[in-house]
C-alpha cells in the first residue's frame, strides 16, 4: 500500500490554510469592535497621558511642563481629600452591597412562587439612571419629609442632616447600595443556583448545620464569583461621579469630593486640562493596581 507523503512546502501551505480558516475568520469578526476599541479607548488614553505632562492642549497649544501637573496634585489638599473620600466610599459601599446582595440571593433561592416579582422589584433601582436615582434619593433624605428622618422620628430619635459634614459621604454610599443591590443579588443568585446540590446533600447526611454549609461549601464555591464581583465593583465605584455632582457637588467643605469629581472640576470648571489629565492617569493606575491585588489575593485563596 502506497503512503502519500507531503513535501515541506506543501505541508507549510496546508498549515497556513488551516491557521487562516481557524484564526483568520475570527480576527475578521472582531476587527470592527477592535477598530472602535482603538479609536475610542486606546488613542484617547494615550492622548490623556500626553496631556498630563503639558499645559493646555485643547483650547490652546500644549506646552510641556514636565511633572508640574503631578506635583500640583500631591500638593493640592482637595486632590488628596478626593482620593481619601473615594477610598472611604468604596470601603463603605462595596462590602455592604455584597453582604446585602448575598443575603437576599440566599432568600430568593428559597422562594419558589412569586420570585420573579421580587427580582423585578430588587432590580428596578439598577435600571434607574444615576441622575434620576439621585433625584429620587433627595426625597428619601430630605430633612423635613424624607423617609429616613420620618423613620427616625417614629423611633423617638431626632432628625439627621444626611448631607451634613458627618453623613454626606455615608449618604452617597447608601445611594450606591440602594441602586446596585439588585444587580449583585441576581449575580449571586445565579451563582448559587449553579452550585451542585450533591455536596449539600452529602454534608447534611454527615450532620452539617446551616452555618457550616454556608461557611464550608457556599463561600468556597462562590469565590470565583467574588473575584469577578470585587474587580467590577472596584472599577465602577472608583469612578463615582453622578450622585456626587447632583446631591452635594463635593460639599460640605469637599467632604464628598471624589477623584472623578476632581477631574471634572479641574478640566471643565478651572480649565486645568493638564491637572485633570494627570489625575485621570493616576485613577487608571490605581484601578489597575487594585484589580491586580484583588486578583492575586482572591485567586491565591481560591
Amino acid at each position: 500500500m502506497s503512503v502519500m507523503r507531503l513535501s515541506r512546502a506543501q505541508h507549510e501551505r496546508l498549515a497556513r490554510g488551516y491557521r487562516w480558516r481557524r484564526y483568520g475568520l475570527a480576527y475578521l469578526f472582531i476587527l470592527p469592535s477592535g477598530f472602535f476599541l482603538v479609536l475610542a479607548l486606546l488613542i484617547p488614553s494615550v492622548w490623556v497621558l500626553y496631556l498630563s505632562f503639558h499645559k493646555g492642549g485643547i483650547l490652546e497649544p500644549a506646552q510641556f511642563v514636565g511633572l508640574a501637573n503631578w506635583q500640583a496634585i500631591f500638593k493640592d489638599r482637595v486632590a488628596l481629600l478626593a482620593i481619601r473620600n473615594t477610598l472611604l466610599y468604596m470601603l463603605m459601599a462595596i462590602p455592604t452591597v455584597f453582604a446585602i446582595g448575598l443575603c437576599l440571593a440566599m432568600l430568593l433561592k428559597r422562594i419558589i412562587r412569586g420570585s420573579a416579582f421580587f427580582k423585578a422589584i430588587l432590580y428596578f433601582p439598577t435600571l434607574t439612571p444615576y441622575v434620576m436615582a439621585a433625584l429620587i434619593w433627595t426625597y428619601v433624605i430630605h430633612p423635613d419629609f424624607g423617609v429616613l428622618n420620618y423613620l427616625l422620628r417614629l423611633s423617638g430619635l431626632s432628625a439627621v442632616n444626611w448631607l451634613g459634614p458627618q453623613f454626606a459621604l455615608v449618604t452617597i454610599a447608601m445611594l450606591e447600595v440602594w441602586r446596585g443591590v439588585g444587580f449583585w443579588t441576581l449575580l449571586f443568585l445565579a451563582a448559587l443556583i449553579s452550585l451542585p446540590e450533591e455536596l449539600y446533600q452529602a454534608a447534611k447526611v454527615d450532620g452539617a448545620r446551616s452555618f457550616a454549609l454556608f461557611w464550608h461549601i457556599t463561600l468556597p464555591l462562590l469565590r470565583p464569583t467574588f473575584v469577578f464581583a470585587a474587580v467590577m465593583a472596584t472599577i465602577w465605584n472608583f469612578q463615582v461621579f453622578d450622585s456626587i455632582i447632583i446631591l452635594t457637588d463635593g460639599a460640605p467643605n469637599n467632604g464628598t469630593a471624589s477623584v472623578a469629581w476632581y477631574i471634572y472640576k479641574q478640566t471643565f470648571t478651572f480649565s486645568n486640562v493638564g491637572i485633570g489629565a494627570a489625575m485621570s492617569v493616576l485613577m487608571l493606575v490605581a484601578i489597575l493596581l487594585l484589580t491586580i491585588v484583588q486578583l492575586r489575593l482572591l485567586r491565591r485563596t481560591w
